[in-house]
């Protein structure tokens, strides 16, 4: 019989430089790779909300959600989040057990180029696209920060 793993809700965001050349990224203590700020949803919270908190949290950085998609719609009652660029289903290898992590993965402007890393991680920086092939991370993120430069300067308005 298949175990059963612990499903967690995630988000975090993939923060480019205004340019659109670099992103900036942490070294995840746990995985001991460069990966998005990112983290899981906390009660009370949406995917978007607990995107900004955590992202906010892991690197002090300031920026602004950018939607995947120019489609929304706001009326009474109902109105659409900024689309995320994408949404994984991943494994991730924890030490004590792997967990099922749906992660929303949201693009990000920054605002400026200034940030700090907390204890969660042990290093944060920022990368040109040049460098993320030879990058120490998973090969689903490498491909995710390929698709979010892409997608970054495809978006109108970032102004």
């Amino acid at each position: 019989m298949d175990e059963i793993l612990k499903k967690c809700i995630v988000a975090g965001v993939l923060i480019i430089n205004r340019e659109g050349d670099k992103v900036l990224l942490v070294k995840h203590r746990k995985l001991g790779v460069w990966i998005y700020p990112g983290g899981h949803l906390e009660d009370g919270e949406n995917p978007l909300e607990c995107a900004i908190r955590e992202s906010k949290e892991e690197t002090s950085s300031t920026f602004k959600i950018l939607s995947a998609d120019e489609f929304s719609i706001s009326e009474e009652g109902a109105k659409s989040l900024p689309q995320p660029l994408i949404i994984m289903d991943e494994i991730v290898p924890y030490s004590n057990g792997p967990h099922e992590h749906f992660d929303l993965i949201y693009i990000g402007m920054a605002e400026n180029m200034e940030f700090r890393s907390n204890d969660e991680s042990s290093d944060c920086r920022w990368f040109n696209q040049g460098e993320i092939d030879s990058l120490e991370t998973f090969d689903n993120v490498k491909k995710i920060i390929g698709k979010g430069f892409e997608t970054f300067s495809r978006i109108p308005g970032k102004a």
